[in-house]
């Protein structure tokens, strides 16, 4: 875990920290009991001690081991109640187990079909199949990733009033069920991939779009670590390996977004020198297994098509019409508005920029989203400078920046015409 060293407010330093470490806090407390909510309460008790405590004393050697040890004690001064053992099964020594078990993120070696890490077991408890299929995403987003109601709105584009109602349903309905989260083994795990890869890959895109000039080290490394092993849990399944090469070809690039001086820079001005190589080799790697399994899903094509982009970038010249074939294949498998707009963009280049705005005004008739949409409205602005439409480009181009919350992306798009 990164721990950043200009961060010295207790508080703000805590805060970070338990961000990056929240899924592995909450799912080791949670082991026991199912109780999720319970779970984030200790670790919102650890977070206030450590506010006095650090200020006091300065932060300990380990942080993150530190909030895990106290907001434990608060949950098993819990069990340990009179009214708790009332109203629930523990016992001295699955209390004990779990207080000895503070670094430990895995779980029983002896168990075959266990599964490796507790997260993985969160994430295959939140896609329970009698948790409300909409709210398994947020569930998996909140409790794994530490992700914030209000970050989960947004990516979504949902109200933040109904994440947080979907969210407590969603938490009280784990805990009534009272699933333990050792329980989940790796065939259950299995039946609920889909849910798993759009959580991991939701958590990375989240962190991708609010970063400014770097990532919080915490959010992508446990993105690509937890890509990377489910792919090893699932050798067999394209789409996990799919999804590992995505991420592992996004993370790649995260160099190369942003110049020394803090500019936004695209991908098609990027400098592939600046790609981290070893990230990059082991998407190609993931690629190469995702056609050995011999099923490409949507993580899969969408990684085809980011390393078919970088190697255009490399020896500048990008095969158009393979990226075309590419997303049609996407969009008949996996429409979404995103790739619709991507392959609007791509087939400007293949058939002209007329084309491509004939694509996206046929979004447009399709979907009101498309208006609040910001990468359709750079690619119509784009498009339509093309083509000479000036005073239409630059309305576009002012919707566009009215749209865009990232100060160096707005200050790229307010130089001119694209």
């Amino acid at each position: 875990m990164t721990e950043p060293a200009e961060i010295t407010d207790p508080a703000e330093r805590a805060m970070i920290l338990s961000q990056d470490g929240w899924g592995r806090i909450i799912a080791l407390i949670a082991a026991a009991d199912g109780d999720i909510s319970s779970a984030e309460d200790a670790l919102s008790t650890a977070l206030e001690r450590a506010v006095t405590a650090w200020r006091d004393q300065g932060p300990p050697a380990n942080p993150e081991g530190w909030l895990y040890r106290v907001a434990l004690n608060a949950r098993r001064d819990v069990w340990k109640s009179a009214a708790a053992r009332a109203s629930t099964a523990l016992d001295e020594e699955t209390i004990d187990r779990l207080g000895a078990g503070a670094s430990d993120l895995g779980t029983d070696p002896g168990d075959p079909d266990a599964l490796p890490d507790r997260r993985l077991e969160l994430l295959a408890t939140c896609a329970h199949p009698d948790i409300d299929p909409p709210a398994r995403p947020l569930l998996m987003l909140s409790a794994v990733m530490g992700m914030t109601a209000k970050q989960v709105a947004a990516a979504m584009a949902l109200p933040a009033a109904t994440v947080s109602a979907r969210l407590t349903r969603a938490k009280k309905r784990v805990a009534g069920l009272g699933v333990a989260f050792g329980s989940p083994d790796r065939l259950d795990f299995e039946s609920r991939l889909p849910d798993v890869h759009e959580t991991i890959y939701g958590a990375f895109a989240i962190e991708w779009a609010h970063a400014a000039t770097q990532p919080r080290d915490g959010m992508i490394g446990e993105a690509l670590y937890l890509s990377r092993l489910v792919a090893q849990l699932c050798p067999g399944d394209g789409e996990s390996h799919g999804l590992a090469a995505l991420i592992h070809l996004s993370a790649a690039r995260f160099p190369a977004r942003r110049s020394v001086d803090g500019r936004f820079v695209p991908l098609t001005e990027q400098n592939p020198d600046l790609w981290d190589r070893t990230l990059t080799e082991a998407g190609e790697r993931h690629l190469v297994e995702v056609h050995r399994c011999g099923h490409v899903g949507r993580f899969g094509l969408e990684a085809a098509i980011q390393l078919l982009h970088m190697a255009g970038i490399r020896t500048g010249s990008t095969d158009w019409p393979m990226l075309l074939r590419l997303h049609d294949d996407l969009e008949a498998i996996a429409p979404s508005l995103g790739g619709s707009v991507s392959r609007a963009a791509v087939l400007a280049e293949v058939d002209g920029p007329e084309a491509g705005l004939s694509a996206l005004d046929a979004l447009d008739a399709d979907s009101k989203r498309l208006s609040a949409f910001q990468p359709g409205w750079v690619l119509r602005a784009h498009l339509l400078t093309r083509l000479g439409r000036s005073d239409e480009a630059a309305t576009a181009r002012r919707r566009a920046l009215d749209l865009t919350t990232d100060p160096a992306e707005r200050a790229y798009l307010s130089v001119g015409p694209t």
